[in-house]
């Protein structure tokens, strides 16, 4: 499916935004987060990066041409359901079992009341508690 990546919003003022250039070249692959193209407005050059996992398709604007919010500038060919695109066969397995996962990581969730607020009001009020968990720091 492709996926056209806009030009966001990124300047508070309604600046012109100046295309620097590609961080990536088409074909390439391209993760969420990912740097993808560095622009300048009035006020700083900044990098403007991925939303979405693909592959880099088409860029819609080259180096040294302005550009507007909202304007697409790249065709993102994007994987389906977490599937590279280049293995549709692939099966997708977790990266560690959960019967062999740390304890902590298995660990409940905090129940309320266990938190740093309440075990300080608990040694205010009580010195034994201050001086049991203060001998469990050391």
């Amino acid at each position: 499916m492709k996926f056209e990546m806009k030009m966001p919003d990124l300047a508070a003022t309604d600046s012109a935004i100046k295309v620097l250039n590609w961080l990536i070249e088409v074909s390439n692959p391209v993760r969420q987060g990912q740097a993808v193209i560095e622009v300048e407005t009035d006020k700083a050059t900044m990098e403007v990066e991925a939303t979405v996992n693909g592959t880099l398709v088409e860029k819609k604007c080259d180096p040294n041409t302005e550009i507007d919010v909202g304007q697409v500038i790249a065709i993102i060919e994007v994987e389906e359901y977490g599937v590279p695109m280049s293995s549709p066969d692939a099966e997708i397995t977790p990266a560690l079992p959960i019967e062999k996962a740390p304890a902590s990581v298995l660990s409940p969730p905090a129940k309320k009341g266990d938190g740093l607020f309440s075990r300080n009001r608990a040694a205010r009020k009580n010195p034994s508690v201050r001086d049991e968990l203060f001998a469990s720091t050391m």
